[in-house]
């Protein structure tokens, strides 16, 4: 599978949802969410780094959350620049680490490094204290609802909100596992979840309707869960999110 970061335009419409629903019908779903947005917790990590495994462990805790999805959206990002110490990372693409670098030149992080959290929109270092690692305290206001609907392949967005927003699209793995056989953790069974297979980003103008798909799907390789989150320009914490598995 190609890892594309990629630029569409979101469409801001009217229309009454339900709040927290998701429908499936084989080849549709929709989910809907409203109030406060879930805290997105973004992880850049790499098979080819020894002190990942730990922090891939620790977000994949939040399987058993109650609140996954409508509380607490993770995101693994795995990131290339390590490959070659000995060891390619399947999951890596460039994009995730130009995300990371970019995340550096805004200031959002002090230094690119793996592995590295940031929690919404700012650098978290609380993982690296083992006693506690207790999330920073979630400040996002409440927002209007914010609408995603499958259609096979296709995806749309709707929001009830006024105003200018950058949304954010991204397709996620679970319960991956990699047995690595070179570089610093040789030997290893890595694993692995909420995997960003793929984001994207919208623009930030607005339209009536926004519609999109995955880029160069490989079949193979199963779609589990979609998120999608809003930022406003020139900010990186969400104003609103919705996410939930795919089925």
């Amino acid at each position: 599978m190609r890892f594309i970061l990629s630029t569409f335009l979101l469409p801001l419409v009217t229309q009454i949802v339900s709040l927290g629903t998701a429908y499936a019908q084989s080849d549709y779903q929709v989910w809907s969410h409203q109030g406060k947005p879930a805290r997105l917790i973004e992880l850049f990590t790499s098979e080819g780094c020894s002190s990942c495994p730990p922090a891939d462990t620790y977000l994949s805790k939040f399987t058993a959350r109650e609140d996954l999805w409508q509380g607490i959206i993770p995101l693994a990002y795995h990131v290339d620049y390590w490959d070659y110490i000995g060891w390619k990372d399947r999951f890596a693409h460039p994009s995730f680490s130009q995300k990371q670098r970019l995340y550096r030149s805004y200031g959002v992080v002090a230094s690119v490094y793996t592995p590295g959290f940031v929690v919404d929109g700012k650098e978290w270092r609380g993982f690296f204290n083992p006693l506690s690692r207790t999330l920073p305290q979630a400040l996002g206001a409440v927002a209007p609802k914010l609408r995603l609907e499958r259609r096979n392949d296709n995806y749309s967005v709707t929001f009830l909100g006024e105003g200018t927003y950058t949304a954010h699209i991204a397709w996620l793995a679970m319960g991956e596992k990699t047995a690595v056989k070179k570089g610093e953790n040789r030997g290893k069974i890595l694993h692995h979840d909420f995997i960003v297979l793929e984001q994207q980003i919208a623009d930030q103008r607005t339209q009536a309707q926004w519609t999109f798909s995955p880029n160069d799907r490989d079949n193979t390789r199963k779609i589990d869960a979609v998120a999608v989150w809003l930022t406003k320009p020139g900010e990186f914490a969400p104003y609103q999110t919705v996410a939930g598995w795919v089925r």
